[in-house]
């Protein structure tokens, strides 16, 4: 059976959502961006350390133990247990408790609250040409099945900026999503092969091909099927929904992407040009028996 193509309109432009594209200027700058982040989170860290060590250093020592390690220290002080907390006075549970709601209350809230469907599927993506999607049916109560059902999606629209996890909402339904994410590119799996064959062992590329093409410059997935299973009508919604909703932020998840890329750069770059120096490590303990015996 010859798979049918599904295509996509997204209708709403990029600039009427309120996103714009990433220019590549913006690299340079968020690299810059980046560094003064981690620059003032690495500040903040010591700051905070510095302090709970002046805290930790405050309290007497009743027995102190050094411990020299090859390149710290460990200071193990026994100290007086602390002064008990006074609890705060208990507040009326009759001043905060609101009055129950009546039936009618309750199925209005009910009925008011959006529909929930959750998405299930891993994706791999493959370099900047195609991805594939296995999508999972989601299993009702009363199907015993050990394994849900999976169907093969293939589109030409490249998911690399999709998050493992999120929520959004299209369509008055309100969709979580799960799922793991791959990238496979074309000279990845090439020195992948180069490496093996210059060690002695096969390597299997991991690329693969679609089982059709696409329509240039239209966003379009098929469902792989040889007409031995029908397809759920829930798949057709839950990927229109999702792509829909991709499509229309992906210049803000690759934003996001990129920023997050830009930070973990410079984190590297930050710890290599300012290794963190070994620390003394204080721990101070009290005994919690009765009457302070062991």
């Amino acid at each position: 059976m010859k798979p049918t193509i599904r295509p996509f309109i997204i209708a709403v432009a990029v600039a009427a959502i309120g996103f714009t594209s990433v220019k590549a200027a913006d690299t340079a700058s968020f690299s810059t961006e980046a560094r003064a982040i981690i620059e003032n989170r690495m500040s903040e860290k010591a700051l905070r350390e510095s302090r709970r060590r002046a805290e930790l250093d405050a309290v007497p020592a009743i027995t102190r133990r050094v411990i020299q390690k090859e390149n710290h220290q460990i200071t193990i002080n026994r100290v007086a247990p602390p002064a008990p907390k006074t609890a705060p006075a208990p507040i009326s549970a009759e001043r905060h408790q609101p009055s129950p709601l009546t039936r009618a209350e309750f199925e209005a809230l009910m009925a008011n609250q959006p529909e929930q469907q959750s998405i299930s599927l891993s994706v791999t993506v493959f370099g900047d040409e195609y991805s594939k999607i296995l999508w999972r049916k989601p299993r009702s109560a009363e199907e015993n099945s050990d394994a849900p059902q999976e169907f093969e999606i293939w589109t030409n629209v490249t998911l690399k900026y999709l998050t493992p996890i999120s929520s959004f909402e299209r369509d008055g339904i309100v969709y979580n999503y799960f799922g793991f994410g791959e990238r496979i590119t074309r000279e990845g799996e090439v020195r992948r092969g180069a490496l093996a064959e210059n060690r002695g062992y096969d390597y299997k590329s991991r690329w693969q091909e679609p089982p059709m093409d696409f329509t240039t410059g239209q966003s379009e997935y098929v469902v792989v099927n040889d007409g031995s299973r029908s397809i759920p009508a829930e798949l057709y919604q839950q990927m229109d929904a999702l792509f829909g909703h991709y499509l229309e932020n992906e210049d803000r998840f690759k934003t996001a992407f990129q920023r997050g890329q830009a930070l973990r750069k410079a984190r590297e770059a930050y710890l290599k040009e300012s290794p963190p120096e070994p620390k003394e490590v204080i721990i101070n303990h009290w005994p919690i028996s009765k009457g302070g015996a062991r």
